[in-house]
Order: C-alpha cells, then sequence, then structure tokens
C-alpha cells in the first residue's frame, strides 16, 4: 500500500467537502426551481424558476465534478490532480468574479476565496504532485 502524503489527503478532505456542498447546494435549487407549488412565489420576479433550474444544474455539475477529482486522487491518478486544479481554479475565478460583482468586500466570499486557496495550495504542494506522478 502507498503511503499518501498529508497534503494529498488534505487535498482530498477539502475537495469533498466542496464537491458534496456544491451538490447539495445545487440540488436545493434544483428543487426550488422544479418545484410547480414555488411558481406562484416567484410570479413577481419572471424567469425565478428558470434561473434556479439553470443555477442548480451548473452548482450540482461542479460539486460533482469536484468529488470525482477526489475520487481520481484517492487512486493517485493523474487526471484526478488535473480536475481537482481546474474545478478549484474554477472556482476561485467565481468567486473573485462574484465579489467584483457585489462591488464590496463581502466576508462570505472572502473566506470562500480563502478556503478555496487553501484548496489549491494543498493540490500544487511538492508532495501532492509527487505522488500523483509516482
Amino acid at each position: 500500500m502507498t503511503t499518501r502524503p498529508i497534503s494529498l489527503i488534505l487535498a482530498v478532505g477539502l475537495l469533498l467537502l466542496i464537491g458534496l456542498s456544491g451538490m447539495g447546494v445545487g440540488g436545493s435549487l434544483l428543487g426550488y426551481g422544479l418545484d410547480p407549488q414555488s411558481a406562484s412565489a416567484t410570479a413577481i420576479v419572471p424567469g425565478a424558476q428558470q434561473a434556479a433550474v439553470v443555477l442548480g444544474a451548473g452548482i450540482a455539475g461542479y460539486g460533482f465534478a469536484t468529488v470525482v477529482a477526489a475520487a481520481g486522487l484517492v487512486l493517485l491518478r493523474r487526471w484526478g490532480w488535473r480536475l481537482g486544479v481546474a474545478t478549484v481554479v474554477a472556482g476561485l475565478v467565481g468567486l473573485a468574479g462574484a465579489m467584483v460583482a457585489a462591488g464590496a468586500l463581502d466576508g462570505l466570499l472572502l473566506f470562500g476565496i480563502l478556503f478555496w486557496g487553501v484548496s489549491l495550495a494543498t493540490l500544487l504542494a511538492d508532495p501532492t504532485r509527487r505522488a500523483v506522478d509516482a
């Protein structure tokens, strides 16, 4: 059995946390968007249900890709590492874009940037890359 470095174990854990929470949030949005009873609640905002479906599917898909990346890392597959880096970078870009769109420093978005940044650091750490390259 191959010993996995702590940076790889942390990367897997963080990717799972990001992915599973994304799937949960995305699923909630999908449920809201597909619920016929929520149509009356969103009658004031045209297209809110359609937006919930699109956003929910996107967030859930992102979460699923992140979980797949974590599984690839557990198996020490190079594609898992690449997918992990790609999803974390995409998340960082999305969070930075949300911060710019908000027009202010939002504490929750700053925490997200810090969390995704730590995730990227664990993926780019030399022991993680060596374990995947071996």
